[in-house]
């Protein structure tokens, strides 16, 4: 059975790459649950997370592949769930629970790490602000998904308004480009803080990180004004 017509559309650009991949090896877990996968998942998460704490080079390096694995098989569980009609509340409550708990160990031990190998404790101030816009933006798609998902898209709404002059216009559509396919959302945070891992760079990740979910939250709150306006 193609999954083509199951799998929703991944607007942002590491959503949907990851979700090309799941898509390819979604077939080798058919003889799993979605709940089954969504553990398994998980537990590669966890781990990714916790060896965030090392100075070690490599281990940074499996603890990025294992986040990568956990990124790819949190879509696997969907597309299995919807090819199998196996959609639960209590899945989706355990999709959840390991989505934020990643989340929250990545930048806890993220923060830890980088301020137990520099001694800087404004890092830990840094971690704190990188907690508070990770989450906060998460928040801010759950209010799109619930009071807008019946409306218009933001690059439509923005672009219908004729009377409004072409630079504003273009400003709009870069700000509703930048927020569907560069904003920190899930897929992308967890992409770039394998990427620094990989790099041996994460003292200026979490920099980067933090400015960059600013960013992100900031054009979300000034979009989500414009439709309420």
């Amino acid at each position: 059975m193609s999954l083509n017509h199951k799998i929703p559309s991944r607007k942002n650009y590491f959503e949907h790459i990851y979700s090309i991949i799941a898509k390819k090896i979604t077939p080798t877990f058919l003889n799993f649950t979605p709940n089954q996968i969504t553990i398994i998942s998980g537990i590669f998460g966890v781990i990714g997370s916790i060896l965030l704490i090392s100075s070690n080079h490599l281990i940074l390096i499996i603890s990025s592949v294992f986040i990568q694995i956990y990124s790819i098989l949190d879509l696997v569980d969907g597309n299995i769930a919807r090819q199998k009609n196996l959609q639960s509340n209590f899945g989706m409550w355990l999709d959840i629970f390991f989505d934020k708990l990643i989340d929250f160990l990545i930048i806890f031990i993220l923060s830890i790490s980088v301020y137990f190998h520099t001694s800087n404790e404004n890092i830990l101030i840094w971690g704190i602000c990188l907690m508070g816009v990770v989450f906060s933006n998460q928040f801010v798609m759950v209010l799109n998904d619930t009071i807008f998902s019946k409306s218009r898209t933001g690059g439509t709404y923005f672009l219908e308004n004729q009377n409004q002059k072409s630079k504003i216009n273009f400003f709009l559509y870069s700000v509703n480009f930048y927020r569907a396919h560069l904003s920190l959302q899930h897929n992308t945070f967890l992409f770039l803080v394998s990427f620094f891992a990989i790099t041996n760079q994460l003292v200026f990740g979490i920099y980067f990180l933090t400015i960059h979910g600013g960013i992100s939250l900031i054009l979300a709150i000034f979009a989500n004004f414009l439709r309420i306006k």
